[in-house]
């Protein structure tokens, strides 16, 4: 070996060194995308890092930590100011539950929402750098839809559970799975689906049928209504009315197989129907499932009439009936219950009319800001109908499951633009 200073690298040597250097690379690259993407194991117990937001500060924060530690030094304000601008339909309803959890000093604070703020937009900006495509996204979006229905027919007919759940949550477990169905179903009709080769396609249409089934075999009569959110897309924002109206007759059908075709499924929804009847007939009301929520519903609307500014700050509907001896005497169906059963009656529960009122400013900014995009339209939407009957925005795994699917799809739009 050469000792002086005039020793260079041969041209083959240095040949390899670029080779080698790119191929670890684009293996770091493939690995990073694999993370980053790995957003539907939340749901999923059985799967290492599921069945919680473990995801978000686990695994994607770190590496997204990285990706924008090797990012060049000029583009970093310029991806921070993107990050800012993404979290901002967020902020109303964030800063004011921040605001209402100190002002009524909840020990522990609950701090879900800031932090899940933070999480996704370190995410968004982790997507941005890594590449995602929209047809990344829909290739997980189907590999979810595989994965849970396998989950699900496992849960139900190999181990006898009368819902599948995922080791989490039946109806959250349903909200999952309709969530990667409907963006299955999205890239084939109504946005990336004329790039796509026919047996793409045919692939993402069967794994959007496989997470229907597994919504089906979850038994959750919430998760179903995103399907009405899929139906009015299609019908006023399909840029292809012969697309559009394909993916609604598909949509209606599947409405049409999950009420009709499977017994359990028919007969919760029939009961639906039953229960609200029975809850407005009857002068003390059934502790039925619909019935519950309806009575929270009432106690919500009588908490705002008592609270109207910044809400009790409640902490359990024991505590609730306890100092408000107008709501009458509660069942004991109703102390079992952690909390109210939706979104807006959570949100006077814990910080009155501000909260709510920036609740739906919130989600009126998510609504402006995704005119453009169908996928975040479709969020926005499957949210708002979930927090009727559940809760999601205040739901650490609703809510992270929101914000990362924002993220992601804000960064694959973004990512599209650059390249165009």
């Amino acid at each position: 070996m050469p000792c002086g200073g005039n020793w260079r690298v041969s041209p083959i040597r240095k040949r390899w060194l670029m080779l080698s250097d790119r191929s670890w690379q684009g293996l770091w690259r493939l690995v990073a995308l694999g993370i980053l993407l790995c957003y539907p194991i939340m749901v999923v117990k059985w799967i290492p890092f599921g069945g919680g937001a473990r995801y978000l500060n686990v695994l994607a924060a770190p590496v997204c930590l990285v990706l924008l530690w090797q990012a060049p030094r000029e583009e970093i304000r310029g991806l921070l100011m993107s990050a800012v601008r993404w979290g901002m339909p967020f902020l109303p309803f964030v800063l004011m539950w921040t605001i209402a959890q100190l002002w009524h000093g909840y020990d522990p604070l609950d701090l879900n929402p800031p932090m899940r703020l933070l999480w996704c937009a370190l995410l968004f900006l982790g997507a941005r750098l890594a590449g995602v495509s929209y047809r990344h996204l829909a290739i997980v979006a189907a590999i979810g839809a595989v994965v849970y229905c396998g989950v699900a027919l496992v849960e139900v007919y190999g181990l006898g559970r009368a819902r599948a759940w995922g080791g989490t949550y039946e109806n959250r477990f349903g909200q999952f799975s309709i969530w990667v169905a409907s963006l299955c179903f999205l890239h084939v009709f109504l946005e990336k689906g004329k790039s796509e080769s026919r047996s793409v396609n045919t692939l993402l249409l069967l794994a959007g049928v496989l997470g229907c089934i597994s919504t089906w075999l979850s038994g959750s009569r919430g998760a179903l209504l995103a399907l009405l959110v899929l139906i009015a897309i299609a019908f006023f924002r399909a840029t292809n009315r012969r697309r559009g109206l394909l993916l609604a007759i598909v949509m209606i059908s599947a409405v049409l197989a999950f009420c009709l075709l499977y017994a359990p499924m028919y007969q919760r929804l029939e009961l639906t129907f039953g229960e609200a009847k029975a809850y407005f007939n009857e002068a003390d009301f059934s502790p039925t499932s619909i019935g519950i929520r309806l009575e929270l519903y009432r106690i919500a609307f009588l908490t705002l009439l008592e609270h109207p500014v910044i809400g009790p700050g409640y902490t359990s509907l024991n505590q609730l009936y306890e100092t408000h001896p107008a709501f009458g005497v509660a069942r004991p169906e109703m102390l079992d219950i952690p909390g109210f059963h939706n979104d807006w009656a959570q949100a006077i529960g814990i910080g009155g009319g501000l909260l709510l009122v920036s609740l739906v400013g919130t989600c009126l900014w998510m609504g402006r800001s995704a005119l453009r995009n169908v996928y975040q339209l479709a969020f926005l939407g499957f949210a708002v109908i979930f927090s009727f009957s559940e809760i999601f925005f205040t739901n650490k795994l609703g809510l992270s499951l929101l914000m990362a699917s924002w993220a992601l799809y804000a960064a694959a739009e973004q990512n599209q633009e650059r390249s165009a």
